[in-house]
């Protein structure tokens, strides 16, 4: 039977991880089933970042119409299965322009069940799964992310302070479950999935009765996204908290990121 599995975060998840295996691997994957990853749904996921911010009617009903409308051109035909990944679905990542939460992500996983429901009917298994962290873990790889790429003043202290409830992925989980009834919300913690045989992309693989030579033919998982060093998000405070005007240090930072990105892959060994 055709499933579809809507992956819809959370950030700092191993969601990069999971996106290019997908990606690495879609010419095995397009036969059994459409993949939708950040790039494709890009208009619709802007909205549920908005309504994460907004938190108002208009705005949440506008991700609905958008995600509807987007849908109507996934074409899955009668025996492709469809997946859907995307972390911006549950909304902006905490720490990102005053947002410090992920309270709106169950009211934005009910409404992409509604639209799916409403374009390809209720009789299809549904499934949301949503990848976790530990929250220590979590909250410096966030910290690391949003110090690149905002103008976040906080040390880490500060930030750990601030957003340690966005890192309790709990109570979240538990009201998504409650708001969307009795379709399944799967979980699974990044930590737990390293040794597993497509790593973080495991448990969503699993969900769907791909067959035997399709699996053999995946390529392994690659690591992305890796944190950087304690030096230079302490090069990144100082210029966040310069004084800089926001082209010049966005311009400031992209360089010092692109150096330490060149100088790591210098010094990493060849296989």
């Amino acid at each position: 039977m055709q499933h579809i599995v809507v992956h819809a975060g959370f950030h700092k998840t191993g969601t990069t991880a999971i996106q290019s295996f997908l990606a690495a691997n879609g010419k095995h994957l397009w036969p059994h089933m459409a993949l939708v990853l950040p790039a494709r749904i890009g208009p619709v996921s802007k909205c549920a970042t908005l309504h994460s911010v907004t938190q108002d009617p208009l705005s949440l009903e506008e991700y609905h119409s958008r995600l509807t409308e987007f849908l109507h051109t996934v074409h899955i035909g009668k025996k492709r299965h469809l997946l859907i990944s995307c972390e911006d679905l549950a909304g902006l990542i905490p720490g990102r322009s005053g947002h410090d939460n992920y309270t709106t992500c169950p009211v934005l996983m009910l409404a992409t069940k509604v639209a799916i429901q409403d374009v390809f009917g209720s009789d299809l298994p549904l499934t949301f799964y949503m990848s976790t962290r530990d929250p220590d873990t979590w909250l410096r790889s966030s910290y690391a992310q949003n110090l690149r790429v905002s103008p976040l003043k906080m040390d880490f202290d500060q930030y750990s302070t601030a957003y340690r409830d966005a890192a309790d992925f709990a109570p979240v989980l538990t009201q998504t479950q409650l708001l969307l009834e009795d379709t399944p919300v799967m979980t699974q913690a990044l930590e737990d999935t390293s040794d597993l045989r497509f790593g973080p992309a495991t448990p969503i693989i699993d969900l769907f009765p791909l067959p035997a030579e399709t699996l053999a033919a995946l390529a392994p998982p690659q690591r992305r996204n890796t944190s950087p060093d304690a030096a230079l998000l302490a090069q990144m405070l100082d210029l966040n908290q310069s004084g800089l005007d926001e082209d010049d240090l966005y311009a400031r930072k992209k360089a010092l990121f692109a150096d330490y990105t060149a100088a790591l892959n210098t010094d990493t060994p060849a296989p």
